[in-house]
């Protein structure tokens, strides 16, 4: 193994979230599941990421954003100028449903019905644009491209009559690229009002309510449109879109899934007669697209009603990690779970809890947190930056229409009720990069757990790893033959034990340092301590 390539956030695809690494020279690949062939009394610990103290980063403010400062779009550095920039999805405050409806109770003896509450305004979702200098501190550009009433600039980037909402912004930049430098997929819909269906000057989207199309850009704020609608429309709402450094495209989207004898359906979800997944698409050209391949699901560790949106991921040496939105329906409320894959389409989660957790209802966050296109990793520090959203995803306690279902003492609707306004900030939560996850003892204690890693070639080479061992504990390694049995002088009891908070140190035995020819494995024993990564590092 071998450590994350070294750079920065000047990426020749700045936006190109599989073509991010680290900064550390002395960083270690994250572990995998495959990297062990054994575990025994171990465990996967995962770091949870913390929010900035001066969240939210931006709150709504102008009339366009009142009812929210959303997602749905990229934050990146721009390489060409070092500036951060978002391209996010703003909305106006949603209106409130007339008195005469709201006071209507349903009669009991009518049956069921499905009513469209008259707050839910998708088309008012628009593409509008931020700047930083530091990442933290964000301003609102005044712009001449889309007006308001009232304000002749505005930050908004594409206006409703020429295509209809907004979402699912995946912003890439090429310094190299001197007349079309920066490129966008963006899902559009005509949809507003009795309108064609069309999206500027191309056809609309051919089967469902939203399309994705492609822009270029010479400065990032004034787009073209070029193409759409792209790929076989997918079936949802959810879309991002991620250039690869030969110039290829990978797409991860929300599909609609059928619902299997393992799933559970809320019965108070917005989407009752499907399940959430995530899917991948290819492409050679951002054109034409290959067939679509479910690469997230329920899986035996998760609740019958786990859902899945968004996938967000960056590079790390020898496959990806990213983070996933994980859709709880039960609580109507959206945290985010870390995952890895070696190949961008078999993922592994090591862990069901949340390394993004929700604050409090009424917090930001507190009912959703929606993630932006990628992570953003500089210095060693991974930032996620994200919508906020203050309420639920759908309206659980609403006794004003029916049908009813009794509870628990509780009154809940129990129909098919449409998602309620996202009343949304800027937020952005960070992680150290080389510590997203470890392996740890699953008893604590005095109880020792033991990691046996799949066989190798380390001869000659020195082993390094990524601890933090807690008072009380202590880290220890054995090198195996062929046979599994200890070498000589490289034994447990040989090694001498390690203690302590270490990013990088080596391991050493009575032995020496460096792997004999008979060496083919590792034993780990932890004891109170948490193994981050390993690498066979130099001769």
């Amino acid at each position: 193994m071998t450590p994350i390539r070294d750079s920065c956030v000047a990426l020749v695809f700045a936006g190109a979230a599989f073509a991010a690494t680290a900064s550390a020279a002395d960083r270690m690949p994250l572990l995998m599941p495959d990297d062990f062939e054994s575990l025994k009394l171990v465990s996967w610990r995962v770091e949870e990421g913390v929010p900035d103290p001066r969240n939210p980063l931006l709150e709504p403010a102008m009339p366009w954003d009142s009812g929210g400062v959303m997602a749905h779009g990229t934050v990146l550095r721009d390489p060409i100028d070092g500036l951060w920039k978002a391209w996010q999805v703003s909305t106006p405050a949603e209106e409130a449903p007339p008195e005469g409806r709201a006071a209507a109770k349903p009669d009991p003896a009518d049956p069921p019905r499905v009513e469209a509450l008259a707050f839910r305004h998708v088309t008012q979702r628009r593409l509008t644009y931020l700047e930083s200098k530091d990442g933290v501190n964000w301003y609102r550009p005044m712009l001449p491209f889309v007006g308001w009433p009232g304000h002749d600039r505005t930050n908004i980037l594409l206006d409703l009559d020429s295509g209809g909402t907004a979402v699912y912004a995946s912003v890439f930049v090429d310094p190299e690229n001197k007349e079309w430098p920066y490129e966008m997929f963006v899902m559009r819909s005509p949809k507003k009002g009795n309108v064609v269906n069309r999206v500027g000057s191309l056809p609309g989207p051919q089967h469902h309510a939203l399309g994705c199309y492609r822009y270029r850009s010479k400065d990032g704020k004034d787009w073209k449109l070029v193409d759409g609608p792209l790929m076989p429309t997918p079936r949802g709402d959810v879309c991002y879109v991620y250039r690869q450094p030969d110039g290829s495209y990978i797409s991860y989207f929300k599909i609609n899934g059928e619902v299997s004898d393992e799933n559970r359906i809320i019965p108070y979800d917005n989407d009752t007669l499907t399940i959430r997944k995530v899917a991948r698409r290819t492409s050679a050209d951002g054109r034409e697209w290959g067939n679509q391949v479910t690469v997230l699901s329920p899986d035996w560790r998760d609740p019958d009603f786990t859902q899945f949106l968004e996938l967000c991921p960056v590079k790390v040496e020898g496959g990806y990690m990213a983070l996933v939105n994980y859709y709880n329906p039960s609580i109507q409320t959206m945290s985010l779970q870390l995952a890895a894959s070696r190949d961008g389409i078999h993922w592994w989660r090591p862990d069901r809890r949340p390394a993004l957790a929700n604050p409090p209802l009424g917090d930001y966050g507190g009912g959703m947190i929606w993630q932006m296109h990628h992570p953003v990793v500089e210095d060693g520090r991974m930032h996620v930056y994200y919508a906020g959203s203050e309420g639920l995803h759908g309206e659980i306690f609403d006794t004003r229409f029916g049908p009813r279902i009794e509870v628990g003492g509780e009154s809940v609707i129990g129909i098919e009720t449409p998602t309620l306004a996202f009343n949304t900030a800027l937020c952005r939560a960070t992680w150290q990069f080389d510590r997203l996850w470890a392996l740890a003892p699953s008893a604590g204690g005095a109880t020792f757990g033991e990691a046996v890693t799949r066989p190798g070639n380390p001869v000659g080479s020195r082993l390094a790893v990524n601890l933090l061992v807690r008072d009380g504990g202590e880290f220890r390694a054995e090198l195996l033959d062929k046979s599994d049995r200890p070498v000589p002088g490289f034994s447990v009891e040989d090694c001498h034990p390690i203690t302590g908070d270490h990013r990088h140190t080596t391991v050493s035995w009575k032995g020496g340092e460096k792997a004999p020819a008979e060496a083919v494995k590792i034993r780990f024993v932890l004891q109170r301590a948490f193994l981050y990564g390993y690498d066979w590092g130099s001769q």
